[in-house]
């Protein structure tokens, strides 16, 4: 009677995992890892700045009377774009010294284009904004958000300077004063490559 039960309590092959599913177990976690691996690239990629050389992200949003404007339509001029927004003291601060940019440079090839990031909130800030400031140059907005992930934003104010080509050429993160010469070396030689001379005098 003892050596049945002893023979009984012996382990037997049907108890042992079969390969096939140790195979589906490994297959499965490396599915796992492989996957985890790809969704960490694509964030990674996704936050990848806009860096000088590539080409500029075409976009289209409203202006202030709500008439579409595309990047694009502007090909072969030199195009100021920079991103704002109401509430930003250093956008403010900024704007006059763009305005007067603005007028002198705009017979050369120039075409400033101001998004602004307000959004559906403090949309309405936008026309009062323009008209204190005494802007006269095209003023767009993106309420939504369309452009955030294209340009890689990481605050306001940003400009990007965009060659005839439509290829950036500068990137300036924060607010300068654009009536200083020493502000406007790329700006200048990308308007004195194909549109004639730029002015020698300071703004």
């Amino acid at each position: 009677m003892a050596d049945e039960i002893v023979t009984s309590a012996e382990p037997t092959q049907e108890s042992e995992p079969p390969r096939a599913s140790k195979a589906v177990i490994a297959a499965a976690s490396l599915l796992i890892v492989g996957l985890a691996f790809l969704v960490v690239w694509t964030q990674s990629a996704k936050y990848e700045p806009l860096t000088v050389g590539k080409v500029a992200p075409d976009f289209e949003l409203p202006d202030l009377d709500e008439k579409p404007v595309r990047l694009s339509d502007y090909r072969g001029k030199v195009v100021f774009l920079n991103f704002w927004a109401t509430w930003c003291k250093p956008c403010k601060e900024e704007m006059p010294s763009m305005e007067v940019l603005y007028k002198t440079f705009e017979k050369d090839g120039l075409v400033i284009l101001a998004v602004s990031i307000d959004r559906v909130t403090t949309k309405k800030d936008i026309p009062p904004f323009v008209r204190a400031l005494g802007l006269s140059f095209p003023v767009l907005v993106d309420s939504w958000g369309q452009t955030d992930k294209r340009y890689k934003l990481m605050g306001v104010p940003e400009t990007y300077i965009i060659g005839r080509d439509g290829v950036l050429r500068e990137k300036v993160i924060g607010p300068r004063d654009w009536t200083l010469l020493s502000n406007l070396e790329v700006l200048r030689q990308l308007l004195k490559a194909d549109g004639g001379a730029a002015p020698a005098t300071a703004l």
